[in-house]
């Protein structure tokens, strides 16, 4: 067994310290007053991860093999950092830039060149993901079915009740316009963000658990299934339905010579269970699914960026749309600036901040990383599809305490044969 080392331990810290990590920041911001405890945490962690990565190759003496898709990491690291000073943002667009559009891959970087230097298994970090995430998911189902969401206000959060707001405390939960439905959101600080999640932790759970589907953990599965629907989270609910179809229609000649005979029993029960939602929620139902009004500000917000990518079609620099124009420009966060500034989609966000090309080079690098994951391994590669189908529609990875997690076990998962 390999001696411990740093790298090891802050690995652990990670995975145990991240699923409760907006409880944390919320916490010491409303106790203490430390408002950079959203920031400096996890990014510190990663700092410190890279030099004890540099120190295990000093010291094993190595140094590490770069392929293809480093070098496309690093030309899209480079760019966003040079274009970010010809447009005299400087150092500030920097920080909070490279923390949205490109720790993950950072993060990428650092455990596909560290793994060898782990003294602890693969599955054992899963191990320990699993149950550090599934604590964090237990306490949240105690606080939204038995203590209530109103025990998050011990801790911080407000009972303000409504969508995120900048500037703000985070919210005890979210609701649906005119439904009254409380959207499941955990400890985090949006129901999207629980979706990400729940298909995190499900796609490494079957990762993990391969084939081994026992009925109660077929019985978790359903159970995981009903909390992704509790989000209300339309762009996951869509992965997950157009996943279902189209595994269905490759195998549809499989599923119907094996399970022909059960095929009705099937078909009358899910008209039985659409009928009975139907009954339940007829008069919410266009509410619950359709929300005109979030669907019309997601559209608007997106059809903006034709008019910023006009102005600068070459180039706008880092932190320039987004998450982090917020941190740069707080001054801005008015209505008419959030809906011009905040595009409702993580692949336009990175369009109106650089050019055309280099949009194609960081579509390169998430096409080049699902190649490797779906020759290896398919609960993965479809877990990667859709966090990115998520962000077609949202920019989801704002949670970096979730995107870090999603690119650190990417690679160990994939290289774990």
């Amino acid at each position: 067994m390999k001696k411990t080392n740093l790298f090891t331990i802050l690995t652990q810290f990670l995975i145990i310290v991240l699923p409760f990590y907006v409880l944390y920041a919320v916490f010491v911001n409303s106790e203490f007053w430390i408002t950079n405890a959203w920031f400096f945490v996890k990014e510190l962690v990663i700092i410190l991860l890279f030099i004890s990565l540099v120190y295990e190759f000093i010291k094993n003496k190595k140094l590490p093999r770069f392929g293809t898709v480093d070098y496309m990491i690093f030309s899209y690291m480079i760019y966003w950092v040079l274009i970010t000073f010809f447009n005299w943002l400087w150092l500030k667009s920097v920080i909070y830039g490279w923390r949205y559009d490109f720790i993950f891959l950072v993060v990428f970087l650092i455990y596909r060149h560290g793994r060898q230097f782990l003294s602890v298994s693969v599955n054992q970090l899963v191990k320990l993901f699993l149950i550090s995430w599934g604590a964090s998911l237990l306490f949240s189902i105690l606080i939204k079915f038995r203590f209530w969401e109103k025990a998050l206000l011990a801790f911080g959060f407000t009972d303000y009740v409504s969508n995120w707001t900048y500037d703000w405390k985070i919210p005890t939960y979210h609701w649906l316009e005119n439904s009254g439905i409380k959207r499941f959101q955990w400890i985090f600080d949006w129901p999207n963000q629980m979706a990400f999640y729940l298909i995190m932790y499900t796609s490494i759970l079957l990762h993990y658990l391969k084939k081994k589907f026992e009925y109660h953990i077929v019985l978790v599965l359903i159970f995981l299934f009903i909390l992704l629907i509790m989000t209300y989270s339309r762009s996951a609910l869509l992965w997950v339905f157009s996943w279902a179809g189209l595994l269905f229609v490759l195998n549809i000649e499989t599923i119907y010579h094996r399970y022909k005979k059960y095929i009705k029993n099937w078909l009358i029960a899910m008209v039985i269970i659409v009928w009975i939602i139907w009954m339940v929620f007829s008069d919410r139902i266009w509410n619950i699914f359709l929300r005109t009004s979030s669907t019309t500000g997601h559209f608007d917000r997106m059809e903006i960026w034709i008019d910023r990518f006009l102005e600068k079609p070459l180039w706008s620099g880092l932190a320039e749309s987004g998450p982090a124009y917020r941190s740069i420009y707080p001054d801005k966060q008015t209505k008419d600036d959030e809906q011009y500034y905040i595009p409702e989609s993580w692949f336009i966000q990175q369009l109106t901040e650089w050019w055309i090309i280099y949009f194609v080079l960081f579509v390169s690098i998430l096409v080049n990383i699902l190649n490797r994951l779906y020759h290896n391994t398919k609960s993965l590669f479809w877990w990667l599809v859709a966090i990115l189908v998520m962000n077609i529609f949202l920019h989801i990875f704002e949670a970096t305490y979730l995107s870090i997690l999603l690119f650190v076990f990417v690679w160990l998962l994939y290289e774990n044969k």
